[in-house]
């Protein structure tokens, strides 16, 4: 555990997240194939009928193709109904208001507005943000086109080179590289699997075990649950047996977490029956991947197996916890259980017509995109057009989401047009045919892909990557040395990130700081509520839920700091912020962790544990939540440093005089009181102060 005083540098901390963000995982390389395939045929096709707006045709590669099928299906579905709806509406503008200009700007800003409007307050939101990039982006048109018939005819072409990218990549990720999410869960299921045999095999040699980090286990079980629920709405038949598939789950991220706490224990020699345990559970473990990759039903004869009724090493309770999982997972293939269906939710946010936010954020996205619409006619500079559709780009929720986006924009564009101008300067005058231009920009779609497929926090970069290279590369139906193109965007691009962002920070900010610290409080009071669970009860549902709740916190955590990170006004935005609370979601993420490592312990141990001690193991649980409780409250008052105040409850272990057969038990609660030691003494609300306020 990193120690809280040790603050890594700026470059150290660039270096980590770019690590991990361009870092493999399962499922990476396949997405990339799909986008590249995908590239390749918008261009072949693109360039053969030329077929205008390529740069477009592209974006909608990477708009339509998402993490499965399912998915794939509903973007797909959406983007072919919006770029209709955009078109139409489109047109519709220039019918009605081509001859009054100063009336055609209010028509799309007014058109824009529901567009936004919508996009906010409804599921289906793309649809609203197709027609207000559609209709705004079009106003540029009559700055360079005069002619009424070739404006049309303009806009027209917007809609096959929309349309066609769309199915073409639907065609790639249904039919060339399917990823089904019920296949997509069964592989991480057998990975899961692996990497507990693995764990068992390493602990039964006495050697090093493979690398199994927290990281990897929260992945892990938010990708089962991700996978689980597209499986269940895009199949009829999984969705019915949804509640078997949850057991299943459920008892695979059991095993997982349990071999995370194995790959923590230190090699030392083991009893026999131990070793032969271990072996055992390994060879479960390898007939359960083998089951799963050939779909057959796992069956296991744990009975077998006898409870030990004394903890005689650290890992006797992880065995057992392993063992109990392989039993519930076996058992899950005699009896499904039963699952409430859950009740279709409503197409719109709650308070869609009564909150004024939603009106105000709309209001504000269109008045930037007019203002930045003006100052380029102003100063006469069309070439900075893309000002407009940036500014609906950069239309988030929050100060920070917009900031974020921005930067991802800038990012993505500087490193697109670079490849751009080192393309066309040194190796389009030598390349001659379609072949030659697949070859020189297959490295750029693979680089833009590979960025794409991966998390929220960078994905954005990898789309601009390859939307700025083909702007300033496939903007005429050949060979191009012009580069003002690539010059203009960025400039328009730095434009209206600098107006929107300072519009968004002046004019009814949306600031996310009060937001992070209710997400923190959360946090904490999930990991007591697992501290509160019975141990013989911790197993449940229940308890499966909670932890699924925990990890779904830390990552919702982890995306909030970065964008609170990044709002204008923040004291200590990239310091603090971002190094001390890295560090302490870390310290809530091993608190969480250990907690479960003292559930399983006093649960094998319970057999043989002394009333006394048993209601003691109670107590300091109950301590350590009313301990968590107390951190987190103060966090939502917004306590600040020195503050503190005496720790609530117990800071101590009471069974310190425990006999030798409960060392592994007092060894888990000792962790969890560091664990919450670490939460109390580093916890974040003094370092996150509250924001300036509303002008």
């Amino acid at each position: 555990m990193t120690d809280t005083l040790h603050r890594p540098g700026l470059a150290a901390r660039l270096g980590l997240l770019v690590r991990d963000e361009l870092a493999p995982f399962p499922g990476r390389v396949v997405a990339v194939l799909r986008f590249w395939l995908s590239l390749s045929l918008v261009i072949v096709c693109s360039m053969t009928l030329q077929v205008p707006f390529i740069s477009l045709s592209l974006l909608f590669v990477f708009f339509t193709s998402q993490e499965n099928t399912v998915l794939t299906r509903l973007s797909g579905l959406l983007l072919i109904v919006g770029s209709i709806l955009s078109t139409a509406l489109s047109i519709l503008v220039f019918m009605l208001t081509i001859d009054h200009p100063s009336l055609r700007i209010a028509l799309a800003g007014a058109v824009a507005f529901a567009g936004v409007y919508f996009m906010r307050t409804h599921k289906m939101g793309v649809l609203g943000f197709m027609v207000a990039v559609a209709v705004i982006y079009s106003q540029s048109f009559p700055d360079f086109v005069e002619d009424p018939e070739q404006l049309v005819r303009l806009s027209l072409w917007a809609l096959p080179a929309a349309l066609y990218p769309i199915i073409l990549t639907l065609a790639v990720n249904l039919l060339l590289l399917p990823a089904r999410p019920a296949r997509l869960l069964l592989d991480e299921l057998c990975r899961q699997v692996c990497d507990a045999e693995a764990q068992l095999r390493a602990l039964r040699d006495g050697r090093a075990a493979p690398t199994l980090t927290p990281g990897q286990v929260k992945r892990g079980a938010l990708a089962l649950h991700r996978h689980l629920a597209s499986a269940a709405r895009g199949d009829r038949q999984f969705d019915r047996d949804r509640a078997q598939h949850l057991m299943r789950c459920a008892a695979v991220e059991r095993l997982h977490t349990a071999a995370l706490h194995l790959s923590r224990l230190p090699r030392a020699a083991l009893a026999p029956a131990a070793t032969s345990e271990l072996d055992e559970l390994a060879e479960a473990c390898a007939v359960l991947g083998g089951s799963l990759r050939h779909g057959a039903p796992f069956a296991w004869c744990h009975e077998t197996y006898a409870t030990s009724a004394a903890v005689t090493d650290a890992s006797a309770a992880l065995r057992h916890e392993m063992r109990e999982a392989l039993v519930v997972y076996a058992d899950t293939e005699r009896s499904p259980a039963d699952l409430q269906q859950d009740k279709p939710e409503g197409g719109w946010v709650g308070d869609a017509f009564t909150n004024p936010v939603y009106a105000q954020f709309a209001l504000k996205t269109v008045a930037t995109a007019l203002l930045c619409y003006a100052f380029y006619n102003g100063v006469q500079w069309p070439g900075i057009h893309t000002a407009l559709i940036t500014c609906i780009i950069l239309a988030m929720p929050s100060l920070g989401a917009s900031a974020h986006k921005g930067i991802t924009r800038i990012v993505g564009c500087a490193l697109g047009s670079v490849a751009a101008l080192i393309a066309t300067v040194f190796l389009v005058p030598r390349i001659d045919g379609i072949g030659g231009l697949l070859l020189v920009s297959s490295p750029v779609f693979l680089a833009g892909a590979w960025i794409a497929a991966g998390s929220a926090r960078s994905n954005y970069i990898g789309v601009q990557i390859v939307f700025s290279y083909a702007l300033a590369l496939f903007g005429s139906f050949g060979p191009t040395t012009d580069v003002t193109e690539i010059r203009d965007r960025m400039l328009g691009i730095l434009l209206a990130v600098g107006v929107y962002v300072a519009m968004a920070a002046l004019v009814w900010p949306e600031r996310e700081g009060a937001q992070l610290r209710r997400q923190l409080t959360c946090l904490l009071r999930a990991i007591a509520g697992l501290a509160r669970l019975r141990p013989e009860t911790a197993r449940s549902s229940a308890w499966d839920e909670g932890r699924c709740r925990v990890w779904t916190l830390l990552r919702q955590n982890r995306e909030l700091q970065a964008r609170v990170a990044l709002e204008p006004g923040w004291q200590f935005a990239h310091d603090s912020v971002t190094a001390d609370l890295t560090t302490w979601l870390a310290t809530a993420q091993e608190a969480a962790l250990a907690v479960d490592l003292l559930q399983t312990q006093q649960r094998e141990a319970a057999p043989a544990l002394p009333a006394a001690l048993a209601e003691a193991c109670d107590a300091f649980r109950e301590s350590s939540a009313e301990r968590l409780e107390c951190a987190a409250q103060r966090i939502q008052s917004g306590a600040t440093a020195g503050s503190h105040g005496a720790p609530c409850g117990r800071s101590m272990v009471p069974f310190e005089s425990a006999g030798p057969g409960c060392g592994p038990l007092l060894a888990a609660a000792r962790a969890v009181d560091e664990q919450v030691r670490r939460l109390e003494a580093g916890f974040p609300s003094a370092l996150i102060p509250a924001p300036p306020p509303s002008r």
